[in-house]
């Protein structure tokens, strides 16, 4: 009989090799685990198969549920339209919304979903606003992380907790309960985001899709279509009728 131990480290191998070669279907591999505990002696089949009746299981596949809810029904392509609105706000403006987003989001659909959902979202409007995309992806992560703590559904990590809580003999904790640590934790990442998030260099001229963030040595500004103005630094932009054009 092969050991227990071996077994585990096996399947356990078997598993990660899976999930990182992305040749099988996520659901294949993860199904595989508990069979192949079982096949293997390590696990009766009561055991194997206990964790699809586990209210955190159960959790975790609803929010999955509630996602998709809110991309069918628009709602996040809302708030998308909404934040890529907000990119003439300027670089904290835009920072202070992303942040506060993020964390609301996280506390209703979890830290996953949040992320996903405001993944592109936040490309778009770093775009828009003439920063460079990982300045504003960053911030995201990080406001996702601390806005999980608002709520007990923030974080299938607080149903774990919550539930050793009451199986060692206290309490579970209430729904907002973990808002006593994610509002100030929520409010100090706000702050950190914008004091030391990496700030637009001068002279990088008109950002991408046409608007100018910062003056260059040549003033002026993009029009918001993408085409440059007389004024503006773009080494694109064509000279005025007025003014004599370099020689060839």
């Amino acid at each position: 009989m092969v050991d227990p131990a071996v077994a585990t480290f096996a399947v356990l191998a078997l598993a990660v090799a899976g999930f990182m070669s992305n040749r099988l279907p996520l659901v294949v591999v993860a199904l595989f685990v508990p069979v192949a505990l079982w096949a293997t002696g390590v696990l009766p089949l009561g055991d194997a198969l206990a964790g699809f009746s586990d209210p955190i299981v159960l959790f975790i596949a609803s929010l999955f549920v509630l996602s998709e809810a809110l991309d069918s029904t628009g709602i996040t392509a809302w708030i998308g339209q909404w934040l890529e609105r907000r990119a003439s706000w300027g670089r904290t403006g835009l920072l202070l919304v992303m942040v506060g987003v993020a964390a609301v989001l996280a506390a209703v659909i979890s830290i996953n979903g949040a992320v996903a959902a405001l993944l592109p979202v936040a490309v778009v409007a770093a775009a828009r606003a003439g920063m460079v995309p990982s300045h504003m992806l960053i911030p995201l992560a990080f406001a996702a992380g601390a806005g999980s703590l608002l709520t007990l559904t923030g974080t299938p990590v607080n149903i774990i907790v919550s539930e050793a809580a009451a199986e060692a003999g206290g309490r579970e904790f209430g729904y907002f309960e973990f808002a006593l640590v994610g509002v100030p934790l929520v409010l100090v990442t706000a702050v950190l985001v914008v004091t030391l998030a990496p700030r637009p260099t001068r002279g990088s001229g008109c950002a991408r899709g046409g608007r100018a963030t910062r003056p260059t040595s040549t003033p002026g500004a993009c029009s918001p279509a993408g085409r440059a103005s007389p004024r503006c630094s773009s080494p694109h932009a064509r000279p005025s009728s007025g003014a004599p054009s370099a020689p060839a």
